[in-house]
Formats: structure tokens, sequence, C-alpha cells
């Protein structure tokens, strides 16, 4: 392998191992979550409230929203990073990579899901989600 810069690889100081983790390969496991949950709900979901086309059904987001605009909806999202991140390094370091796969491709079709949703609602078709949950 070659050398690795400072970018590359950070030394996970919260585990007690220190085990190296690859930076490079963290944002390659999570470019489909960085994707769909992260830019693509948060597109869909600005363009739906500016065109009144829909509404934010969680209402924690929602309360962020209302209070303190679409930068809370960002804001929220690099958490949910970090915690994934987090998850990461956690995984890595217990040694269970089926896990950390298992996680990541699952919030990579949670993201494809609500970018699903987000579009159908901008299409006029409604939410899928409100029609199974209350039947409208």
């Amino acid at each position: 392998m070659g050398q690795s810069t400072a970018f590359e690889t950070v030394y996970c100081k919260v585990c007690l191992s220190h085990a190296q983790v690859s930076i490079k390969e963290f944002c390659h496991d999570i470019r489909y979550i960085f994707l769909f949950y992260v830019i693509g709900d948060i597109s869909t979901t600005v363009f739906a409230l500016e065109n009144e086309l829909g509404y934010e059904a969680n209402f924690i987001i929602s309360g962020f929203l209302d209070n303190y605009g679409y930068y809370s909806l960002v804001v929220i999202k690099l958490l949910f990073l970090c915690i994934c991140f987090l998850d990461y390094l956690y995984l890595k370091k217990r040694g269970h990579p089926s896990t950390w796969n298992i996680t990541r491709h699952s919030l990579s079709i949670l993201g494809v899901l609500v970018v699903t949703n987000n579009l159908l609602v901008i299409g006029g078709a409604g939410s899928p989600l409100d029609k199974l949950l209350y039947g409208l």
C-alpha cells in the first residue's frame, strides 16, 4: 500500500485500540447514503416546501424547519453523517464488516425510498406512506 496522507486516515482516539481507519473508504462506503438520504432528501424536501406541493410529515424535522429554516435540515443531515461515522468506527474496531455493510445498504435503500416518496408528492400522487398509515 502507498503512503497515506493526513486527510486519508484518522486514528480513532475514541476507541481503545486506536484502530487506523480510512476516511477515503468511509466516504466511498457512504456515497449512496450521501447522494440519496442527504442531497436527494434535502433537495426534494426544499423543492416541495417552497412550491407548496407538500409538507414535512416528520413532526421533529417540521419543528426545526419552522424555527430555524432550511439550514436546520442540513445540520440534522450532517449530524446523521457524524453518527454514521461513529458507527463505522465502532464496527471497524470490533471487526464486524458485514454489520457495517448491512447498515450502510439499509440506509441507502431508505434514502432511495425517501426521495421516491418526495418525488411522488411533488408529482401530485401524494405520499404512499400517508395512504398506508392514514388511509388518505
